[in-house]
């Protein structure tokens, strides 16, 4: 420690250098500048500190960043588990009782499947400028409750207007999720943290299937006075409304906020993220940085990828019971023979996570490779006889690497988009067309066509071929760009934090940024 404190008086006083015993110092310019109109929220707490000299060791980072990992890791994952398990109840319920008790006919079904997200379409502008404005862990937790609170009136629903009604607020409800999510992991990590933490809450699907699986399987052999789809209603949506006073009490609205901290870690936890040069928080809308959105190439290719993921995405989601049923399988063998779906889609997501974030820029070659045992799976079920049970079942199970593209996707965007109201507009724009992409998806698979769904898995097919084009597209983009400033602005040191981080400019403004790929 002696060694450390000696390293630190060593240090220069007028910038961030990194030493060889890898210390770093803030100079105190920084702490008496004078504040822009936009400046970053992160600036006013860092100005508070009586130590205008400060420094910190690579070791105390990585303490704090343990410590972070400790609470905000279980408080996300476990949301993440009931977003998705809340959502994909209406799989299990299909063959629980839930269409016959509902009276559901034709189409209907999916169209309830559909409705969710209409109201998260809804939700994304009102997200977009409210986390802003709010204190975010309070809105995320009241969103928490909220839709706890539609999965327990679901029960009432007797008619397909009731359900759909239950489900349409939900979606509104779920929509601050992802947004909140994603400033979350820009907030607390660097960018080469970014891929692993963004896999670790998205883990949350695989985790929250397989309960959600077990779960169904217990409650489809039990006999009670109602059907087994409401009390899995009850169960799901009592524990939602019991986590969302957890997150209530534990979860912070900013790094600058987290009460497991003290003053000295709070500053350590801002600093060593200010080198992704994207900000941390800022309560001041800028419409310039949201429309500038609309011109920018990277997040056209973003739009695209997220629309096209879900068309499986969502199919799998809202049909998948029907089709293992439609393989020749009872309801319950079903729900028992989908959890090692489960399995393979968290072991794929983690070790994405893990490509991610230990190789330098390899998201786009992770979105690549891994919607190429999907493509496989979804031409095995369309084009394998109905006769041949377990190799259709494997292809159905290889089709559970699909999600890992959406995931790098919001990963990339935690990375690659600086200015407050910027990255929220782009994160707005991808959950608008998740939200439509999850739409068209079950309309894919035609109630005629059951038990096969041809139009469904042809879909798939073609969803795959894109995602990998569009994956190379986006790749060969960012590199070029990075090229072109580097011949521009001259080759530049990516983790130097610059007193320009401070003030909410996108990356078009940051001369020194350099595109994550």
């Amino acid at each position: 420690m002696a060694s450390d404190k000696n390293a630190i008086n060593s240090a220069h006083h007028d910038e961030l250098v990194v030493e060889p015993s890898d210390v770093h110092r803030i100079g105190e310019d920084l702490f008496t500048k004078k504040l822009h109109k936009h400046h970053d929220d992160a600036l006013d707490f860092l100005q508070t500190t009586e130590d205008q000299n400060f420094a910190y060791t690579d070791r105390e980072a990585s303490s704090v960043r343990w410590k972070i990992d400790l609470m905000l890791m279980p408080l996300l994952l476990g949301t993440y588990t009931l977003n998705f398990l809340d959502k994909g109840i209406l799989s299990n319920a299909s063959v629980f009782g839930l269409k016959n008790d509902t009276h559901l006919v034709g189409q209907q079904y999916s169209w309830v499947a559909s409705i969710f997200y209409f109201g998260y379409m809804l939700g994304q502008p009102v997200n977009a400028y409210l986390l802003h404005k709010v204190p975010m862990g309070k809105w995320l937790a009241g969103n928490v409750f909220g839709w706890g609170a539609c999965i327990l009136l679901g029960i009432t629903a007797k008619n397909f207007a009731g359900i759909a009604t239950t489900r349409f607020f939900l979606g509104l409800f779920e929509s601050v999720t992802n947004p909140a999510f994603v400033l979350i992991t820009s907030q607390y990590y660097t960018r080469k943290e970014h891929s692993l933490r963004s896999c670790i809450w998205w883990a949350g699907n695989s985790v929250g299937s397989f309960f959600g699986d077990l779960i169904a399987y217990g409650i489809g052999h039990g006999h009670g006075s109602l059907s087994p789809w409401k009390y899995m209603f009850i169960t799901f949506g009592g524990f939602t409304v019991l986590w969302s006073m957890i997150l209530m009490l534990f979860l912070p609205d900013s790094p600058w906020k987290m009460k497991f901290l003290n003053e000295r870690e709070k500053r350590i936890a801002v600093l060593r993220v200010m080198s992704n040069h994207t900000g941390i928080s800022s309560s001041h809308w800028q419409w310039k940085q949201a429309v500038s959105v609309l011109v920018d190439p990277q997040a056209w290719i973003f739009f695209c990828i997220a629309f096209i993921q879900c068309l499986p995405g969502g199919g799998l989601t809202a049909f998948n019971k029907l089709i293992l049923t439609g393989l020749g399988y009872t309801n319950l063998e079903a729900t028992i023979y989908s959890m090692p779906e489960h399995a393979i889609q968290l072991f794929s997501v983690i070790v994405a996570g893990i490509v991610g974030s230990y190789i330098g820029n390899a998201r786009c070659v992770v979105i690549i490779l891994s919607n190429i045992p999907p493509l496989v799976g979804s031409l095995i079920v369309y084009y394998v006889p109905a006769s041949d049970k377990l190799t259709r079942l494997a292809g159905v199970y290889i089709l559970f690497t699909n999600t890992i593209s959406y995931i790098m996707v919001l990963s990339l965007v935690a990375s690659n988009f600086a200015g407050m109201s910027r990255k929220t507009a782009v994160s707005a724009g991808i959950f608008l067309a998740y939200s439509a992409g999850n739409l068209v998806a079950p309309q894919l698979f035609i109630d005629s066509e059951a038990p096969l769904y041809p139009t469904g898995f042809r879909g798939m097919i073609a969803s795959f071929v894109t995602l990998i084009v569009l994956a190379f597209i986006l790749m060969t983009y960012l590199i070029l760009q990075n090229k072109r400033r580097d011949r521009k602005y001259g080759k530049v040191d990516p983790n130097a934090i610059q007193e320009d981080d401070f003030f909410d400019l996108t990356d078009k403004e940051l001369h020194y940024f350099r595109y994550a790929w």
